[in-house]
């Protein structure tokens, strides 16, 4: 599975110290370098920048389609615009998306999309985590806004509820 990520999922998981869930499921993360210069340049000092610095499995790229992201930067940051075009130009099976109107653009044009959250189901679905809700809450913990009624309509979808 080839999974593109934008900066708000690495930052929340590094946050919680779950990073290392990405690795677990995928043996390559890609982001492009936007989301690298967000997390890792511009958050050297916060969570994130030092752990995606040393994760040798997280692969940063340069967008290709430059054309492509300032069409997008319209509406988006640049980090979710590149990250959009990198999934497109990898083929990706999902970028992996937090904001609303950056995940709406990205099915716009065409690709899969998945949050954090459908990460973390999609992690005990494979059995790789024996249930969501620990981690869930140590998101919530770490500043990630999700109101009651989908925080718990997500347990029990994920039958811990």
């Amino acid at each position: 599975m080839i999974l593109v990520l934008d900066s708000s999922p690495l930052i929340t998981l590094s946050r919680t110290g779950d990073l290392k869930l990405l690795q677990q499921l995928v043996d390559t993360v890609h982001i492009p370098q936007a989301v690298y210069d967000e997390v890792v340049g511009a958050g050297a000092d916060q969570p994130g920048g030092r752990a995606v610095t040393l994760a040798q499995w997280i692969v940063r790229h340069q967008v290709r389609d430059q054309e492509a992201v300032v069409r997008l930067r319209g509406r988006l940051g640049r980090g979710e615009a590149e990250a959009i075009v990198l999934a497109k130009e990898l083929r990706a099976d999902y970028v992996v998306l937090d904001d609303a109107t950056a995940r709406r653009t990205a099915e716009a044009e065409g690709c899969h999309v998945l949050g954090l959250l459908g990460l973390l189901v999609h992690a005990k679905e494979q059995g790789l985590i024996p249930a969501v809700k620990p981690i869930l809450d140590r998101v919530l913990a770490a500043g990630f806004y999700l109101d009651d009624k989908l925080y718990r309509a997500l347990l029990k979808f994920s039958h811990e509820e």
